[in-house]
């Protein structure tokens, strides 16, 4: 190879091309086996199990933290008996940033590594944005943003020395959107976008690759209880901005199961997404702002 082929070589990084993928199959690529994968916020009936069991049933190992020690023992459980693989349960409170880190630490340790880091906190007061008070304002913001910020932060002292692995921050779609009632939330979640974008442009050329999820209308437990017998004005109007918002902007017309955006956390999490970077995927039933 002549020089001048050899600098082309490195300039267009075909020498970092994954060529041992041409012949696989797609669901070979989607195989998180012997991977050692963190999820945040797991122990409760939303997104955070379900990502957990999704990476599981590839083949990752997961720690689950939450902030309840009994709940993430339970849904740990569930996933060694469905899938065989290693599930530890760690506990803390995602707010508070020494814990974080000695969380994160804890679960490197049990599970002997870390690849993936899946960011998914949440603490949200909804409502009329005049009537917030500073306190309702500061735990949205620290739940919707700065407990996403503690997370990488705690994952990156580790995935740094190595030079390898990848974060994904789960978002929400209220981040492009308007949504009623969630003006503090969405704009929270707009800066996990733009967070997810700036922290990869970071840590890409360190081997990290940072990428997002935007979920839309989930169903969960509390939603249908919301739904079906709302208790209060504030849940009359949640049902009503649901239902417009099903109306006028959810072009699939109805709401989602966590199961489906934790479809797109597993992809991005294998080695089928390895030229996806920044990015933060709508899962949303092509929500628009309508």
């Amino acid at each position: 190879m002549s020089t001048e082929e050899q600098d082309w070589t490195e300039v267009m990084g075909l020498n970092r091309l994954p060529t041992h993928i041409i012949e696989k199959r797609v669901s070979d690529l989607l195989d998180l086996s012997g991977q050692k994968a963190i999820v945040t916020g797991a122990g409760g009936d939303g997104l955070g199990q379900a990502v957990a069991n999704r990476l599981a049933g590839s083949g990752a190992d997961v720690a689950l933290i939450g902030r309840t020690l009994e709940k993430v023992e339970r849904r740990a459980a569930e996933i060694e008996k469905r899938w065989g693989v290693n599930a530890v349960p760690i506990r803390a409170d995602l707010s508070d940033w020494d814990q974080v880190h000695r969380a994160v630490e804890e679960s490197k340790d049990a599970l002997g590594g870390l690849d993936i880091m899946i960011n998914n906190p949440v603490m949200a007061v909804g409502g009329a944005f005049e009537n917030h008070t500073k306190a309702e304002i500061d735990q949205t913001v620290l739940g919707s943003l700065t407990m996403m910020m503690y997370g990488a932060h705690a994952a990156l002292q580790h995935l740094v020395p190595q030079g390898s692995g990848r974060i994904i921050n789960i978002g929400a779609v209220g981040g492009r959107v308007q949504q009623p009632g969630l003006t503090v939330y969405c704009a929270c979640k707009a800066g996990v976008i733009g967070f997810t974008r700036n922290l990869a442009h970071e840590f890409a050329p360190r081997g990290i690759n940072v990428l997002g999820v935007a979920p839309g209308i989930m169903i969960k437990p509390d939603m249908k209880k919301m739904i079906f017998a709302p208790e209060n004005e504030g849940q009359l109007a949640g049902r009503t901005s649901i239902a417009n918002a099903l109306k006028n902007q959810v072009q699939l017309g109805r709401v989602c199961l966590p199961e489906e955006v934790a479809n797109m956390v597993a992809y991005l999490a294998s080695e089928a997404a390895d030229y996806m970077c920044g990015q933060t995927i709508d899962v949303a039933g092509g929500q628009w702002m309508g």
